[in-house]
C-alpha cells in the first residue's frame, strides 16, 4: 500500500547509476598515468535497469521482490581508442565528456525524482 512508485524508484536507480558511473570515470582520470591500465565504464543504465526489474512483483516475495539490487562492476572498455606507447587506454578528453554526460544523466534522475515527488503531492493535496 505505501509502496515507491516505479518512477520515483527508477530516478533513484539513475542517480546510483550515475554515482557508481562517476566514480569509475574518477578512478580512471587517477590510472591515467600508470603504464598498462586500461580504461574501464559501466554498462549503460537502461540495460541494468531492464536487467534488474524485468517484471513487477504484485506482494512480497512474488518474484524476489525483497531482493537486493544489483551491485555495478565496472568492465573494460572496449570503445576505448587505441592504447598509448605505454599500454594505457584512458583518453582523458574522453574522461572529460563522459563527465559531462554523466552529469546530465544525473540532473536527469533528480528532476525525474522532483517532478514526480510534485505529482504526489499534489495529488494528495498538499
Amino acid at each position: 500500500m505505501f509502496d515507491i512508485p516505479e518512477v520515483m524508484r527508477m530516478a533513484q536507480g539513475m542517480a546510483r547509476h550515475a554515482a557508481a558511473r562517476q566514480v569509475v570515470i574518477a578512478e580512471n582520470i587517477a590510472q591515467s598515468d600508470i603504464p598498462g591500465y586500461r580504461a574501464r565504464d559501466l554498462p549503460e543504465f537502461g540495460k541494468v535497469h531492464a536487467q534488474a526489474r524485468p517484471m513487477s512483483a504484485t506482494r512480497p516475495g512474488h518474484l524476489g521482490a525483497g531482493a537486493q539490487h544489483q551491485t555495478l562492476s565496472a568492465v573494460i572498455d572496449r570503445t576505448a581508442p587505441a592504447r598509448a606507447p605505454n599500454g594505457n587506454t584512458v583518453s582523458l578528453e574522453r574522461e572529460m565528456v563522459r563527465t559531462a554526460q554523466n552529469r546530465q544523466s544525473h540532473d536527469m534522475a533528480l528532476a525525474v525524482y522532483s517532478s514526480a515527488r510534485g505529482i504526489l503531492r499534489t495529488a494528495l493535496g498538499r
